[in-house]
């Protein structure tokens, strides 16, 4: 096992490697290109993902009157009797409490972003005080206006893709720990980021995009 996932965090360097020799040694425009490529990849399974999280969210919430019947009923009285007819309302509509299936696309994606972060994380140590970006001369030091820079496309991404019920909490929430990272981290990591939140924003495009069709033909 573990020679294989070896295998699959040198397809990552070597893809970026590849793309940084494309651009002529510039690895500020290879770390950008290939980051924006695999999450152009994952377009399909992310987009799916979000379709089926919103849908289980647009079920779960029209159980809510029902199911705050049975907290009023059974919560103070015999909380063992209130799981179970918890249960037994989510049985009744077929609608699961957690969607496994979003579970398992999250986790299809976490080896992405670990090879994508060894990829940029080792090529920046490679190429130490030699690769700059814009104002920033190391890519490998942090820098502020990039985390913040980075941070802001992250928003936008959220933003998009928020649905009308989604609480505030929930956009917020990535761009704090998009900026906490890009700070952690490195300028070069923060490129990733940003890119990222672009295909990000894309995505919620699709989304909408998909919604709107399907209740066009309702």
């Amino acid at each position: 096992m573990s020679v294989l996932w070896t295998g699959f965090l040198e397809v990552f360097q070597i893809g970026l490697f590849w793309i940084t020799q494309f651009y002529g040694g510039h690895l500020a425009s290879a770390i950008i290109s290939f980051s924006l490529l695999i999450r152009v990849l994952l377009l399909p399974l992310t987009v799916r993902m979000t379709l089926r999280a919103r849908k289980h969210s647009r079920l779960v919430r029209g159980l809510q009157p029902e199911l705050a019947r049975v907290r009023s009923k059974w919560e103070a009285e015999n909380p063992e009797k209130m799981v179970q007819e918890t249960m037994a309302v989510y049985q009744r509509h077929g609608v699961r409490p957690f969607d496994a299936g979003m579970l398992k696309g999250s986790l299809i994606q976490a080896p992405v972003f670990i090879g994508l972060y060894r990829a940029v994380q080792n090529a920046l140590a490679t190429h130490s005080g030699t690769q700059g970006f814009l104002w920033v001369k190391d890519l490998a030091r942090l820098d502020l206006g990039v985390a913040v820079l980075a941070s802001a496309l992250v928003g936008l991404g959220s933003i998009s893709g928020a649905s009308q019920t989604q609480p505030a909490w929930a956009t917020i929430l990535p761009v704090i720990a998009s900026f906490a990272m890009a700070m952690m981290f490195s300028s070069g990591f923060a490129l990733y980021l940003g890119s990222s939140g672009l295909v990000t924003s894309l995505q919620g495009l699709l989304v909408r995009r998909v919604e709107a069709r399907a209740e066009a033909t309702i």
